[in-house]
């Protein structure tokens, strides 16, 4: 069965939650949780907490975008979009045996090409009309299949809530990565508990 990924939001999840949040999203059994901050500078100090939350826990911290804020922090984690830096500069920076997702959209090129580059995961979307990016552009089922037969290890992301869940599980993802659907209403645990209880319908 699928993993869900968690993902941090600078609005969904204030600061001054945001360890109250993340100890209810692992205490719920995820196990992979990125921490998404377009703020600048980035509170290196809540991140680092999530961090060594997440180390207790046992899952896999992992940050967007920013390879050098990873490094910093000792996270040896990172998502990497199309116009971020390249898997063969994440691997430089954080070392041989760090871990690298990537961005692939729409595109089973793109995966092809992460996949030879050495990412450890390929991520698709968005596959429904996302609240957190409404203009990101859909992902065809096609696409997510095509990669799995690549023997890709692949996430799925983009609208995915309670109701929609068990569409994309059937496509047989590695990990649904989840933001809005998981912090609506502040009831982190209930959210997940539909999310969990879908996902395995």
């Amino acid at each position: 069965m699928a993993e869900i990924y968690a993902i941090s939001d600078d609005m969904l999840m204030p600061e001054n939650l945001a360890l109250q949040y993340t100890r209810e999203i692992l205490e719920c059994g995820v196990k992979f949780f990125q921490f998404r901050s377009k703020k600048e500078p980035k509170n290196e100090k809540i991140a680092s907490e999530i961090f060594n939350l997440c180390e207790k826990f046992g899952a896999r911290f992992i940050v967007n975008d920013d390879i050098s804020f990873a490094a910093r922090i000792g996270a040896k984690s990172v998502h990497l979009g199309k116009d971020d830096a390249s898997i063969k500069e994440a691997y430089e920076i954080l070392g041989n045996d760090s871990y690298v997702g990537v961005s692939c959209y729409d595109s089973l090129d793109l995966a092809i090409k992460a996949k030879q580059n050495g990412a450890s995961y390929v991520a698709f979307g968005a596959m429904f009309k996302s609240p957190t990016k409404p203009n990101a552009p859909l992902c065809s089922h096609e696409a997510v299949l095509q990669a799995k037969k690549l023997g890709a290890c692949v996430c799925v992301i983009g609208g995915i809530n309670a109701s929609n869940i068990s569409n994309v599980a059937r496509l047989k993802p590695d990990m649904i990565a989840i933001i809005s659907a998981i912090y609506k209403d502040g009831m982190i645990k209930r959210n997940l508990e539909n999310l969990q209880r879908n996902l395995s319908l």
